[in-house]
C-alpha cells in the first residue's frame, strides 16, 4: 500500500383519485365555503374591484414566472389526460429514438400526500415498479409499499402492505438482496410486501455483498449484517470518518447506482467521508475493515482546488483543476496524469466505466463506455454533442425548445440513443429548478412538458418510459405519438 493510502480503524393506477390502504386516514378535504349574505351598495363594488385587481396580479405574476421559465412546485397535473404506454417494455440502458417526437405523461399513480411532505421512493426490478411513501400524518409513522406490474397500457397493482416507519428516515435507495429490498432500516418481501424493520434503526443500508448488508449511520459507525432463520446477526461494527453520504460527487460522470466497486475478494464500499486527507474511505464488506482512499496529498500544492472523484466498476479516479489520480477497489494508486478542466459530460448509457476507461476520458478522449459526450460552450448558451463513434461533433441551442425556456443550461445528466438522433439532457441552474429536454437532433429542436419539468427523482424504467415523482404521486412519460 502505498504512503498515500493507509488501512484506518476497523387502485388501480387507471383511476385518478387514491384509494387508501386499510387502515389509512382518509384523505382530507377542505371544508365548503359558507354562504354569505349579500349587500348591496358602495362597499360591495369596492370589495369585488379589489378582489379583481389582487387575482390579475396574482394570475399575471404566475403567467410572468412560467414565461420566464419558473413552474409552480405545487401545481396539480392528476386531472388533465394520459395517453398509456404501449412501448415493448425493453431496457438496454440507451434511450430510444423514439423521443425525439416528443414527450407525453403516460400514467399516474396517485397517492396521499402533504403540500410539502416527502414524496415517494421509487425503484424498478424487470417490469416491476416498487413505490414506497410515508403516510402524511406524521404522528401514524407509518409507510405504504406497493407493487406495479408497468410492462402493459397501465400500471397494474399487484400489491399494497402498510408497516411501521422508523424514528429516523431520510431518503435512502432501495437496496435489492435477493428476494428483498431493504430501504434504510426496512424490510420488504418482493412478492408479498410484507414489512418488517432491520436492527440497524438509524443507520441506512447502502449495499449487499454476497449476502452481507452493509449499513452505515451517516456519522461515523458503520456495520455488517447477515440474515440466518429470518434473523439479523451483526457481523462487525467499525467506526469511519464523518461520513459526507451519498455519491452525489461522483454522479455526473458515471451515475453509478450503487457504492460497490471490484469484483471477488477484492470488493469494497465506498464511503464518501468529510476528512481533512482523504476524499473517501473503502469499506471491506466482509470484516469491516476500513482503508483511506484517495488522497488529498497530490493535490495541495495547486491553487484553488476543488478535488472530486467519481467511482469506477474497478475503482475511484480522483481529480481537480490540472490532475487526475486513479485507485483500485483495495485503495493503492494505478496512475497519475495531468488533467485540463472540462465541462464534458458523457452520456449515461448503462454501465459504469473502468478506472482506464474514466481516466482516458478525463485526459481528453472520448467515452468508450458511451454513445456520446455533451458539452457546455461558453456562458452555457449552447451544446456540442460528440458521437463516441467518430462521427462529426453538431451543436444543440438549448433555447429552441417546445416550452419556451431560454436560459443558460449546464448539463447535469446527458443521455444518448444508441444512433445519437436524440440526446436528452437535464439542466442545473443557480437562480432555477433546471429544465430537461429530449434534442431530436436532425431539427435541433428540444422536447419536454410542464408536468416533465416538474416530476423530481426521475429514474428510467425502460428506454422508452421514464418515471418521476411529484406532489400528486407517481408519473410515467413516454414518446409522444408521432
Amino acid at each position: 500500500m502505498s504512503n498515500d493510502d493507509h488501512p484506518g480503524t476497523n387502485t388501480p393506477p387507471q383511476a385518478e383519485q387514491w384509494v387508501p390502504p386499510s387502515g389509512t386516514p382518509p384523505i382530507p378535504q377542505p371544508a365548503s365555503a359558507r354562504p354569505h349574505a349579500r349587500r348591496r351598495g358602495r362597499p360591495v363594488l369596492l370589495a369585488a374591484l379589489l378582489t379583481f385587481a389582487v387575482l390579475a396580479a396574482f394570475f399575471g405574476i404566475r403567467q410572468l414566472t412560467q414565461t420566464l421559465g419558473g413552474q409552480d412546485p405545487h401545481h396539480s397535473f392528476t386531472s388533465t389526460p394520459t395517453v398509456g404506454y404501449s412501448g415493448a417494455a425493453t431496457s438496454t440502458g440507451a434511450i430510444s429514438p423514439a423521443w425525439a417526437s416528443g414527450v407525453e405523461t403516460a400514467w399516474r399513480i396517485p397517492f396521499p400526500s402533504s403540500q410539502y411532505g416527502p414524496r415517494a421512493l421509487t425503484t424498478v426490478e424487470g417490469t416491476t415498479l416498487y413505490v414506497l411513501f410515508e403516510n402524511p400524518d406524521h404522528a401514524s409513522h407509518q409507510a405504504t409499499v406497493a407493487a406495479f406490474d408497468i410492462s402493459s397500457e397501465q400500471p397494474r397493482e399487484l400489491w399494497r402492505t402498510t408497516g411501521s416507519l422508523p424514528e429516523s428516515f431520510g431518503r435512502p435507495n432501495f437496496v435489492s438482496f435477493a428476494d428483498q429490498f431493504i430501504v434504510g432500516s426496512i424490510v420488504i418481501d418482493k412478492a408479498t410486501g410484507a414489512q418488517s424493520l432491520a436492527p440497524w434503526e438509524g443507520s441506512e443500508a447502502l449495499a449487499v455483498v454476497d449476502g452481507l448488508v452493509v449499513a452505515c449511520d451517516g456519522k461515523q459507525a458503520c456495520s455488517g449484517w447477515t440474515q440466518e432463520s429470518s434473523s439479523w446477526v451483526r457481523r462487525w461494527e467499525t467506526t469511519t470518518a464523518s461520513q459526507e453520504g451519498g455519491l452525489r460527487r461522483s454522479t455526473m460522470l458515471t451515475y453509478p447506482d450503487t457504492p460497490v466497486i471490484g469484483t471477488g475478494e477484492h470488493q469494497s464500499v465506498v464511503l464518501p467521508v468529510d476528512s481533512p486527507t482523504h476524499l473517501v474511505q473503502l469499506l471491506d464488506p466482509r470484516t469491516g475493515q476500513v482503508t483511506d482512499a484517495a488522497s488529498a496529498s497530490p493535490f495541495r500544492d495547486r491553487d484553488n482546488n476543488v478535488v472530486s472523484f467519481a467511482i469506477a466498476s474497478d475503482g475511484i479516479v480522483a481529480f481537480n483543476d490540472d490532475l487526475v489520480v486513479a485507485y483500485d477497489a483495495d485503495g493503492f494508486i494505478t496512475g497519475v496524469h495531468s488533467y485540463e478542466k472540462s465541462l464534458r459530460r458523457p452520456t449515461r448509457d448503462g454501465r459504469v466505466p473502468s478506472t482506464s476507461e474514466l481516466t482516458d476520458f478525463l485526459v481528453g478522449g472520448l467515452p468508450a463506455w458511451s454513445n456520446a459526450v455533451v458539452t457546455a460552450q461558453t456562458g452555457a448558451v449552447a451544446l456540442t454533442v460528440t458521437p463516441s463513434d467518430g462521427s462529426p461533433a453538431f451543436d444543440l441551442d438549448p433555447a429552441n425548445n417546445d416550452q419556451y425556456h431560454s436560459s443558460p443550461f449546464w448539463p447535469s445528466e446527458v443521455r444518448a440513443s444508441a444512433d445519437v438522433s436524440v440526446v436528452f439532457v437535464e439542466s442545473v441552474e443557480a437562480n432555477t429548478t433546471g429544465n430537461r429536454y429530449f434534442f431530436d437532433t436532425a431539427s435541433g429542436q428540444g422536447h419536454g412538458s410542464a408536468e416533465f419539468h416538474d416530476a423530481e427523482d426521475l429514474s428510467w424504467a425502460f428506454d422508452d418510459l421514464a418515471i418521476g415523482v411529484t406532489i400528486d404521486g407517481v408519473v410515467a412519460f413516454t414518446p409522444k405519438a408521432s
